[in-house]
Parts: C-alpha cells; structure tokens; sequence
C-alpha cells in the first residue's frame, strides 16, 4: 500500500499501483491536486520519495467508485515553458500598470 502526501499535508492512503496508475479505494475529485502538487512525497511503507514540481496526468473515476490516478515530474522543458509563461504574464501586469498610471495623470489633469 502506497501513501502520498501533497504539498498542503493532505495523505492519500491505502493507494494500490498498477503500473504507473495509484488507485485510491475512494474518489478523489481533482481540487485535492490543485496547486498542491509543488511538494510531493511517495511512501510505500519501506522507502519514501520525494518530489517537486509534479503534474497531475490524469484522474479517472471508474463505476467501482475508485480513482485512478497518475503523477508525474514537470519536465525541464514543462518548467522553462511555466518561466516564460510568468515571465510574459509579470510584462502584461507591467504594461497594464503603465496605462492605469497614464489614465490617472490624464484624468487628474482635467
């Protein structure tokens, strides 16, 4: 049987593998996995593994009323693509300060 803790201390337990699916005895929706996969630990009773940056690959809920669920590591390519996505989200964030600050130089000038 296989554990898994998230980043925020929530323990998945009594978890099953097969291959590389971890089943869960009850049904896990996905908000348990939101943002809270940046600390990731796998005990499977004798060694205990940890990771970061992890990505949730799939949840499934089949009619046994069970989750099926596979984690994996952010890729080095998955974590320059997330970089450069904040990179360019932080420059809008910018801009969008620049324009509010014009508006109220123009606005208080009337």
């Amino acid at each position: 049987m296989y554990t898994i803790t998230l980043s925020d201390g929530t323990k998945l337990k009594k978890l099953e593998l097969n291959g590389n699916n971890y089943i869960s005895p009850t049904l896990i929706d996905d908000s348990v996995f939101a943002g809270n996969l940046s600390h990731v630990e796998i005990d499977d009773g004798k060694t205990k593994k940890v990771y970061t940056d992890v990505v949730l690959i799939q949840n499934t809920t089949y009619n046994d009323g069970k989750s099926w669920f596979v984690l994996a590591e952010k890729s080095p390519e998955q974590r320059e693509r997330e970089r450069e996505r904040e990179e360019r989200e932080a420059e809008i964030t910018s801009l969008q300060m620049a324009v509010v600050e014009m508006f109220e130089m123009v606005i208080g000038g009337l």
